[in-house]
């Protein structure tokens, strides 16, 4: 019973499911990112929080300790 009532609970998306690859179907019509956005030259967009490739991590293992207890 827990379980039909937290299942009719559930959000449920009104798109379609996502398909990664497959391309036959219409672009979903409810997103935001159909509209073209005005491209602002005023400011640069800001640098990637990827990490860069030229770091490396340490060679030497760290210690057994922490500082959470």
């Amino acid at each position: 019973l827990k379980t039909q009532i937290i299942g009719r609970l559930r959000h449920h998306c009104p798109h379609l499911p996502t398909k990664i690859y497959d391309k036959t179907e219409k672009p979903c019509l409810l997103s935001e990112y159909t509209e073209n956005y005005p491209l602002y030259h005023s400011y640069l967009p800001r640098e990637s929080f990827k990490p860069k490739l030229e770091y490396q991590k340490g060679s030497i293992p760290m210690e057994g300790l922490t500082t959470s207890r």
